[in-house]
């Protein structure tokens, strides 16, 4: 989590004077290095009064609370571009010097150096990356290869915790999951090959770009559902020994995977599927599984993402006589749903949890996704499925309905028809009504259709929900079509579903992470008592300013060692740290710090249930 100090435009733009009339008043006097210090400093004060200005709502844009002196501005595009101008002896990457003059050419004149983003393509040194966190640059990304990264490069990255990225895919999960709002990226190629670097650049950006676009529906989501996440996962933690994880499950015999959501359109496919059940892989929404075991279909996978309240899990009634064969649950899904009859639980937790991952050795959910269909098409190509198909997968509304029949009988609707406000088009031409939530997983499923095919997956994505919204880059035919093209009635296919081994995770374990938890909240309330104390004394100093942030200080080295607070108060974060839809600043330390105590309590007390 960054904490940034309230600076306020008056200030900033204060201090920002100072720099202009050091710079205008001593240039000729100043060596390079406090020159380039200067003039860092000077980027970071623009951002931030850039942002304090976007904070005060006015309309008004950063450059009216300050105007920047034409002399300044020249010298500083001069000094700047010396890189163009100045002969340099050792045009490397290797070379400290001439990484500085690159990095004061490259940065924008405002930037961010502790929220904007950095990536790096296919450094051969770790110089460059170096020489940028010397800069105070916080949030650098390496994209290369497997096969081009240096074991130079790749034991400085893991030494300062820098990011490897190989592929687009992968760079996008890394952006979706960044805690900082990053409103500027740069890439630099280190790669010698021209057309290569420009290929690497048109890759970044794209994946920049799709990375933040899921980051800004995952921080909505979060914010809604953050401490009901992290409650339910201290509540399931002890359980995860008695279940598989995701990483085991292992499935042979079949190359066809349908995905089944409960659109109204899933109730004209039913049939057909139940043909075929025996032939291809099933992977279904919990929601469609009464609808499923109305027509005599057993799902080879049933998958809950969503955590519901204990209501929903409280009234929960599965049919018992219809064990589900496997259910797939997020970690953070109410505790209720890990009692659901099935011969197979299976659990994953993403990425972010890194502590819990740590803890107990296990490996995160390999994608970040919105919702329970694209998780299943991601998780059909993590199983190596070759051709993928979608039926129920409306991403709409039909005819006043936005469920199939019966799948509202084991999970409520969560949202009303008024939400379905936004013209698409149609599977069958035409257009068809969705909400903002579905626009964006078609817009998200043509997206990873990109992706794939740039990377050359062998990879057939069929939409056959006959109805519903069009998906851009997906083939759009009926079920039966897609049947007969596969073969699927006439090739005999042996399908097998089974699990590598791995050993459990221990109870010992769990109860050691809980007990971690107690005690890590118990010093983060207290931390946040004393900051709240400190804070509300009416005389202020340097000294009480520095006593208040040694204790911020020890906040921040506690809080970086979990993910659960920062799940919990992702709202807050947000917030501050400026990744939610409405910026806000800080105005007291108090503020902040009520909201942290409370929620650490919460987190305690949860753990020692």
């Amino acid at each position: 989590m960054n904490l940034l100090p309230n600076f306020k435009i008056e200030h900033i733009c204060n201090e920002l004077g100072k720099i202009d009339f050091e710079i205008l008043e001593n240039c000729v006097e100043l060596d390079d290095t406090r020159i380039r210090s200067l003039i860092d400093e000077r980027r970071h004060l623009l951002s931030l009064l850039a942002r304090e200005a976007e904070a005060q709502e006015t309309g008004q844009e950063f450059s009216s609370f300050y105007i920047q002196q034409p002399d300044v501005k020249q010298f500083v595009d001069a000094w700047c571009d010396q890189i163009k101008t100045k002969k340099v002896q050792n045009i490397s990457f290797e070379c400290p010097d001439f990484c500085n003059m690159f990095l004061d050419h490259v940065f924008p004149k405002t930037w961010n150096f502790s929220e904007d983003l950095m990536i790096i393509h296919q450094p051969k040194s770790p110089t460059i990356i170096e020489i940028a966190r010397l800069r105070n640059q916080r949030h650098t990304i390496i994209y290369t290869t497997p096969e081009t990264v240096s074991l130079d490069v790749a034991k400085f990255a893991d030494r300062n915790h820098v990011q490897i990225c190989f592929s687009p895919e992968h760079l996008q999960r890394t952006v979706s999951i960044l805690q900082t709002p990053a409103h500027q990226t740069i890439s630099i190629s280190c790669d010698s090959d021209a057309d290569a670097a420009l290929e690497a650049k048109t890759a970044i950006q794209d994946a920049v770009n799709f990375g933040k676009k899921t980051r800004q529906e995952n921080t909505a989501t979060v914010t809604k559902f953050g401490k009901s996440w992290a409650i339910n996962i201290l509540k399931n933690i002890s359980s995860f020994q008695n279940f598989k994880n995701l990483h085991q499950l292992k499935v042979t015999g079949t190359d066809d995977a349908i995905i089944v959501a409960s659109g109204p359109s899933l109730n004209k496919n039913i049939d057909q599927l139940r043909d075929i059940q025996d032939s291809v892989f099933i992977i279904s929404a919990l929601r469609s599984l009464p609808v499923l075991n109305e027509a005599g279909i057993d799902a080879d996978l049933v998958i809950q993402l969503d955590a519901e309240n204990d209501e929903v899990a409280r009234k929960l009634s599965p049919d018992a006589s219809r064990p589900v064969k496997n259910l797939l649950l997020e970690a953070s899904v109410n505790n209720g749903f890990f009692g659901v009859p099935a011969k197979n639980i299976i659990w994953s937790l993403p990425q972010h949890y890194f502590d819990i991952h740590q803890k107990f050795g296990t490996q995160p959910t390999p994608f970040n996704v919105p919702s329970v269909s694209i998780y299943g098409l991601c998780l059909a190509q993590f199983l190596n499925f070759k051709n993928v198909c979608f039926i129920g997968q409306d991403l709409s509304a039909s005819s006043n309905k936005q469920y199939a029949d019966g799948a509202t009988n084991l999970l409520p609707a969560h949202s009303s028809m008024s939400e379905f406000n936004i013209e698409v088009p149609g599977f069958f031409g035409g257009t068809v009504m969705t909400k903002n939530s579905l626009n964006f997983q078609i817009r998200r499923c043509s997206e990873i259709a990109k992706e794939w095919q740039s990377q050359k997956l062998e990879m057939n994505l069929v939409n056959a929900t006959e109805g519903g919204a069009y998906i851009p880059d997906f083939d759009h035919m009926t079920l039966e079509q897609f049947i007969e093209q596969r073969q699927i009635r006439v090739k005999l296919r042996k399908k097998t579903v089974g699990f590598l081994p791995g050993l459990p995770t221990d109870s010992g374990t769990a109860e050691d992470y809980l007990n971690e938890i107690v005690d890590t909240m118990s010093k983060i309330s207290s931390l946040a008592d004393t900051i709240i104390k400190l804070d509300s004394q009416p005389e202020k100093s340097r000294g009480l300013d520095k006593k208040i942030k040694k204790k911020i200080q020890k906040f921040q080295n506690l809080n970086n060692s979990i993910s659960l607070l920062q799940i919990a108060m992702q709202g807050n974060i947000a917030k501050v740290i400026g990744t939610s839809a409405k910026v806000e600043t800080v105005g007291s330390y108090t503020q902040f710090f009520r909201e942290v105590k409370e929620s650490s309590l919460i987190l305690r007390d949860a753990a020692k249930n």
